[in-house]
């Protein structure tokens, strides 16, 4: 059935741009790994011979550029974190709208294209409720992580909203974080790695059990 086959398609599509991402990320951090430590060597050579001021003001911009590397290290991780998140949206939106045609064809189409509106707009807790709602789709794992996924996302909408700091809509969605108002919330590479094995458990965890209800109603 082309619908399922186009599920599956935005499964192994999603899974192989989390991937890349990743693979992005260690490639990033890689280079200006290699440029820092390459820096002060060029710098030295520089300096031991009389350079003429267009000379001076190209060494002037790799120096800048080394100063500026921690904080393109930070800025590269969120980069990667906010587009996985988003990434994560767009690939449950499009599995809700396959899942419509497959489960519910017949249904009015301006009454799915509101639902799939809302289903856009609503939290990943709310997501799950949906699918549920909807289509008696149910997750355990992905329920049982959910507190995680609450976390990740809602430390998007702090990025996104807030400049990265926490308020009181994040504290209120994780009661047992040990942050306080006015923190920032910083991404790590160990973070952003933990994002990034949440996004493929996700992807798997819909790839399951959507083959379960193929299965099943193959039977």
């Amino acid at each position: 059935m082309e619908v399922l086959e186009n599920i599956q398609k935005n499964i192994d599509d999603f899974k192989t741009d989390v991937l890349k991402l990743d693979d992005f990320l260690t490639g990033t951090r890689v280079s200006y790994s290699f440029f820092q430590h390459k820096f002060p060597e060029v710098e030295q050579e520089f300096c031991s011979q009389e350079r003429n001021e267009t000379e001076v003001e190209g060494m002037q911009i790799f120096k800048n550029l080394n100063n500026s590397v921690s904080t393109y290290n930070v800025e590269v991780l969120k980069y990667c974190f906010i587009n996985l998140i988003a990434r994560t949206d767009v690939f449950l939106n499009n599995v809700a709208s396959s899942t419509y045609l497959w489960k519910k064809s017949t249904k009015d189409v301006k009454k799915k294209d509101k639902d799939l509106l809302e289903f856009s707009r609503s939290s990943f807790k709310n997501k799950l409720k949906h699918l549920k709602r909807e289509f008696s789709l149910v997750f355990p794992e992905l329920e049982e992580k959910e507190q995680t996924i609450v976390e990740i996302f809602s430390t998007r909408n702090l990025i996104l909203h807030n400049n990265g700091l926490v308020n009181d809509i994040y504290l209120k969605l994780n009661k047992n974080t040990d942050y306080v108002i006015g923190d920032e919330r910083v991404i790590t590479e160990d973070y952003f790695k933990h994002t990034v094995v949440i996004a493929i458990i996700i992807s798997k965890s819909i790839e399951q059990r959507i083959q379960q209800d193929v299965n099943s109603a193959n039977n």
